[in-house]
């Protein structure tokens, strides 16, 4: 397997092609997200454990929708069996287990880190607005927060530079989890103005069609139903993301003839 240099331009190449493998089976991928984020939504009710678990479980989650999109340019159906076929190989289900425990332990890192370092301002807006606290407007208005967000932000994508490609790997490239990790960060910064116009045009494309929807809902005078269609949009622009990354990673990576290719 050798690393490519991608362009910046194949970063909205990549958006585009999410939405149209996705428009070619919508239902199927839209009953695997939905799988998935039921998935998610039982193990959140399970206390301090239930978080760090669903978090380990992302890379399987990536790799299906990996194999969702190689089915449906194949011309097959993409069924809601995906979420479980990485887990069919021993050796694959060890390697993304043991990606996944690295994952969850680096995300909770980080979230430790930020609140140490913002001194708590962060988790406490957040409670603040949950409990609808009237001491949410103060606490958005600490002139600190916006610096608390970029930090954690910053901080995810330095970890999502490993962990990008690193599911792949371990399956199709059949690399250990130090050598993906590795591979992974290496990729995604040599091509790193690609992923820059990749992220940027994801979150352009988010804010207009919220743009959108508010001012559909102002013109018939329903503004009321802005954060009830929020929900599903927000749905239907995470499962096309998912949706996308095949096309960032075969993008990324050339495949010798005597590997396993993740086109076939």
């Amino acid at each position: 397997m050798k690393l490519k240099t991608v362009r910046a331009r194949q970063g909205v190449l990549w958006v585009r092609a999410g939405f149209t493998v996705f428009f070619r089976q919508p239902l199927a991928f839209s009953a695997l997200f939905a799988l998935f984020g039921l998935g998610v939504f039982v193990l959140l009710q399970l206390p301090l454990i239930g978080p760090v678990v669903a978090l380990s479980l992302m890379p399987v989650a990536t790799v299906a929708f990996l194999l969702a999109t190689r089915e449906v340019l194949a011309g097959r159906i993409a069924g809601p069996k995906l979420m479980l076929l990485p887990l069919r190989s021993p050796l694959h289900r060890g390697r993304l287990l043991q990606l996944g425990a690295a994952y969850a332990a680096a995300a909770v890192a980080i979230v430790l880190l930020a609140h140490l370092l913002d001194g708590g301002r962060f988790a406490a807006a957040v409670e603040a607005i949950a409990a609808n606290e009237t001491t949410t407007e103060a606490a958005l208005q600490d002139p600190l927060l916006p610096w608390s967000v970029l930090l954690r932000l910053g901080l995810m994508a330095l970890l999502s530079l490993a962990f990008w490609h690193a599911p792949a790997l371990v399956c199709w490239g059949r690399m250990p989890v130090g050598q993906a990790l590795f591979a992974s960060t290496i990729a995604c910064w040599r091509s790193r103005g690609a992923f820059m116009v990749y992220g940027l045009t994801w979150f352009g494309l988010t804010m207009l069609f919220v743009t959108l929807l508010q001012v559909v809902a102002a013109l018939l005078g329903l503004e009321q139903v802005v954060g009830m269609a929020a929900l599903p949009i927000t749905l239907l622009v995470s499962t096309i993301f998912y949706a996308s990354l095949y096309f960032s990673f075969v993008d990324s990576f050339e495949f010798d003839s005597s590997e396993e290719t993740p086109a076939a």
